[in-house]
């Protein structure tokens, strides 16, 4: 009979319950695993803070009766994570929102603000983390157009009318906005126009002190614009009036006047015969340097006045120029050698001459040998030694005296092997100076 208090072990397990000593150590065991795992993860892949600054605040959804009239700030954002995923965000994926989920009517409001970004931080933050707002009602108003004429002071264009294609804009925005708005300007400029021309302008609105008003939109935004121009008074031209003569051995060269036109106004019966005006008399007796005279405007028909330049008055600028003259003698100046005939080479003796020449001083003391060109033309001459005359050339208001020798001795042979290059004949003095008189003595072969 078997002992039901007792019953037999043999063959049965019993779990065996953990004591406290076990489940402390094991407890440490997990516990320092996850420490050693995260300075093992923070020597691989550190966390680091990173900061973004002036970041624009963007509006959540509203409804489209509705406007946000608040100037929104910008803020600044924290992230914190491990830096492999930090260093992958850029500061374009980063956006910063107002909260505008519960916003139904019109009203103040003190709004959160919702930072958005890839996922890798472990901590956002932003600041300001919340601002006050005003959110007012968006309304629409239509308003007749203003034109204003934008004429420069002492602009003797006139606008005489001015047909844009609408007279009506709509104004669009926040109700205190639009309520402050008292017209709307549609500003209507010449700029280089003279006559009547066709232009968009852009309209604007303002208060009632004439002071932009920003926070609206005017529709449509460009209009365009027929404008009708009139310019007044007649434009004739200045002639300057001189008298008396300048110094000995000077000369008057040239003589204009600044403006070289004026606009008179007056009686239409007047200005229909103008066809020029005077200048008051400038006097250059005696001059011996250039003169500048600012001076009016002489014997102008009754009832006619000068109204562009405003002051009636103009520059008279006289060119005077030392005409005496003085002879030079310019030395050993090349001879250049043309139509030498192929086959055969030229010797020069001598191969450089002298010329004197004579002018003002003023045109000798800025002459170089190389405005004068001398040339000793060969054409028909064949073997032997010829004595040939130089055609000398020298520049306008230069005149030619002599040259020294008066001639050259030429020496024409036969030559040893076909020249590789052909000589090229010289320019004629008209190529060279092709407005100027040419001053030469005549070639003459012995």
């Amino acid at each position: 009979m078997r002992d039901r208090d007792n019953p037999p072990t043999e063959g049965r397990e019993f779990p065996i319950r953990p004591d406290r000593s076990r489940i402390i150590r094991f407890a440490f065991s997990l516990l320092l695993a996850v420490l050693i795992w995260g300075w093992v993860t923070e020597l691989n892949d550190p966390f680091i803070t990173v900061n973004y600054r002036e970041l624009d605040i963007t509006t959540g959804p509203l409804d489209d009766s509705l406007q946000i009239v608040t100037t929104l700030p910008r803020a600044s954002v924290t992230l914190r994570g491990p830096e492999s995923r930090l260093e992958k965000i850029q500061r374009n994926e980063i956006s910063v929102m107002l909260d505008t989920t519960d916003i139904t009517k019109p009203g103040e409001y003190r709004l959160k603000l919702i930072v958005t970004t890839p996922d890798g931080p472990t901590e956002r933050s932003v600041d300001p983390r919340e601002l006050p707002v005003t959110i007012e009602e968006e309304v629409t108003q239509i308003m007749p157009l203003d034109v204003r004429k934008i004429i420069p002071e002492g602009d003797q264009r006139q606008i005489t009318s001015v047909a844009p294609d609408t007279t009506q804009v709509t104004v669009s925005g926040p109700s205190s906005a639009v309520g402050r708005v008292d017209k709307v300007v549609l500003p209507v400029s010449l700029d280089n126009h003279s006559t009547s021309f066709d232009a968009t302008f852009t309209p604007y609105a303002v208060d009632t002190q004439d002071q932009r008003v920003s926070e609206v939109e005017v529709l449509p935004a460009q209009i365009h614009t027929r404008v009708e121009v009139q310019t007044r008074g007649k434009r004739v031209s200045v002639i300057p009036e001189v008298s008396g003569v300048p110094a000995e051995g000077y000369s008057m060269r040239q003589r204009s006047v600044i403006p070289d036109s004026v606009i008179v106004d007056g009686p239409e019966s007047a200005l229909e015969s103008l066809l020029f005006v005077n200048t008051d008399t400038v006097n250059i007796a005696g001059a011996t340097q250039s003169i500048s005279r600012e001076v009016g405007l002489a014997n102008l028909p009754a009832g006619v006045t000068v109204i562009e330049p405003a002051n009636g008055r103009v520059e008279v600028r006289v060119a005077i120029e030392d005409t005496s003259s003085t002879a030079q003698t310019l030395t050993e100046l090349p001879v250049q050698v043309v139509n030498l005939d192929s086959g055969y080479s030229a010797t020069l003796s001598p191969p450089t001459i002298n010329v004197t020449v004579d002018g003002p001083t003023s045109k000798l003391t800025n002459m170089t040998p190389a405005d004068v060109k001398i040339r000793v033309d060969l054409d028909g001459l064949g073997p032997g030694v010829h004595q040939v005359k130089p055609d000398i050339t020298v520049p306008q208001g230069i005149t030619w005296l002599s040259n020294a020798p008066d001639t050259i001795e030429v020496t024409i042979v036969e030559a040893e092997e076909p020249a590789s290059t052909p000589v090229t004949e010289a320019p004629s003095p008209q190529a060279i100076f092709p407005d100027t008189p040419v001053s030469t003595s005549r070639s003459r072969r012995r």
